[in-house]
């Protein structure tokens, strides 16, 4: 074997083993941003997930999912000064901005470990403010999530961009496995709001497997998670080299050195590139073709775009949160349960799809921006007929309102993925901030027009007693 044999074997070896470090490296990073993915609206989605119980035993009764939801959108002013400071010359550090975040939601949930059992009266009326507060608070990290945890990702790969939003999806998949666990929804009592002279909420639910202490403990646990995440991402020092590495000329260097390793070398750099086409000659970094076919749309596209997602935050984010339980409990426990948690599982699965089928095609946006439609009129209207919706009493009702619940949220899911990727390549560095605000602004005005139409208005409606029939 001559020496330039050797020398060739050897720097193969040696490049071998960087491909698998950094395979390794890009692993770990991926785990770390869906834990800080996960960290967004773990808070309120876990709150949210417990409702079949809550709304049973909370004075605020079936108006309770208003309550959380214009609660939690009024977080948002938190964005909107964050905003103003990032257009001025007083631009806050993100990193910095993070940690506070994330520190205050792990004391926030750390609080209804001990309190999310209490009531107080305000104004001659008991509410659960506690709860509500620790909403908030929580509900800041998410409304921070499109303007400054999203963005935070502008510097890492473009696959990281589904990592978190698979985490984002996670945050609902993780208390609801707590709360199937825990029984929640099985045989909860279907009673009205009640008065008493305790400053306590009063369970009626006696065969939940836990109580909500643990509940909340596990949500806790889970958010420290995601803070020590963040820190590694932020201060580990292979994450830092590992979001500069599509810059290095390394990946040009061994492909002109070792071109029998070509295809491997560029599947190795390119695992975030998994659905683009398989012609790279160009170049490592290549856009998809699909991505290049967006970056040729026409300026009013791409304002529909934005529009679209602002919609689309709209109704998932704001106004449809609020009327689920007047959609799906006339249908009884069982059905509100079952939408609550099978739409949080179908968030990360749709979220996954976009890994293998990542459209661009505004026809294809638009007929699945068609379903949406069609589900999310099914279930306003079952809202709208609440307490006597169409089909209460049968399986088949069940199922449709259940189906349409899963097929709304998961759909929408796949469709913010798939615009938020798109105006990252179509627009300028700026661009995942400025869809994070209107995702904000589509959410808040979604929330707010819910609460008004269910707290001002006849149109929504409860019942006045408990069907027998709890299904």
């Amino acid at each position: 074997m001559d020496k330039g044999t050797g020398d060739t074997m050897r720097d193969g070896r040696r490049a071998d083993y960087y491909f698998g470090h950094v395979k390794y490296d890009r692993a770990i990073i991926h785990l770390l941003v869906i834990l800080f993915g996960v960290s967004t609206w773990i808070g309120v989605n876990g709150i949210f997930i417990e409702l079949p119980l809550l709304v049973t035993i909370a004075p605020e009764g079936w108006n309770l999912p208003a309550y959380i939801v214009i609660v939690a959108q009024s977080a948002n002013v938190g964005p909107a000064i964050y905003a103003l400071l990032h257009k001025s010359k007083c631009q806050p550090n993100e990193s910095s901005c993070i940690l506070c975040l994330l520190c205050l939601q792990v004391l926030a949930m750390g609080l209804l470990i001990f309190l999310y059992d209490r009531t107080t009266t305000v104004g001659g009326e008991r509410h659960s403010l506690i709860l509500l507060v620790s909403v908030f608070f929580s509900a800041l990290v998410g409304c921070f999530s499109s303007v400054l945890f999203m963005p935070y990702l502008r510097d890492f790969d473009d696959v990281y961009i589904v990592s978190y939003f698979v985490g984002e999806g996670l945050s609902g998949v993780l208390p609801s496995i707590m709360a199937l666990i825990q029984g929640v929804g099985e045989s909860a009592a279907c009673n009205t709001p009640f008065a008493n002279t305790t400053n306590e909420i009063s369970p009626n639910a006696p065969d939940l497997k836990f109580s909500g202490q643990y509940y909340f403990l596990f949500l806790t646990l889970v958010l420290v998670l995601s803070l020590v995440a963040f820190i590694v991402l932020r201060f580990s020092p292979f994450v830092q080299i590992s979001k500069n590495l599509r810059d290095s000329n390394f990946l040009t260097q061994t492909k002109v050195d070792y071109k029998s390793r070509e295809e491997s070398t560029v599947n190795v750099y390119n695992i975030d590139n998994v659905n683009r086409a398989p012609a790279r000659k160009e170049s490592a970094t290549a856009n998809c073709s699909s991505f290049d076919e967006a970056k040729s749309l026409p300026v009013f596209r791409k304002i529909y775009l934005y529009i679209l997602i602002g919609v689309c935050c709209f109704f998932s984010n704001g106004f449809l949160p609020s009327i689920q339980s007047y959609s799906c409990l006339p249908y009884g426990h069982l059905a509100y349960q079952l939408s609550i948690v099978c739409a949080q599982f179908v968030n990360p699965l749709a979220c996954f799809l976009t890994i293998w089928v990542m459209v661009s095609n505004i026809k294809i946006i638009n007929c699945l921006s068609l379903v949406c439609l069609i589900a999310g009129c099914y279930v306003t209207c079952a809202a709208l007929l609440s307490p006597a919706p169409p089909l209460q009493k049968s399986t088949i009702g069940i199922g449709l309102i259940v189906l349409s619940w899963i097929i709304l949220m998961g759909v929408i899911s796949y469709l913010k993925l798939v615009i938020v990727s798109l105006v990252k390549h179509i627009s300028s560095s700026k661009a995942l901030f400025n869809v994070g605000v209107v995702m904000q602004t589509g959410s808040a005005s979604g929330a707010i027009i819910s609460f008004v139409l269910i707290n001002f208005s006849d149109l929504f409606e409860t019942y006045n007693s408990c069907s027998e029939d709890n299904h």
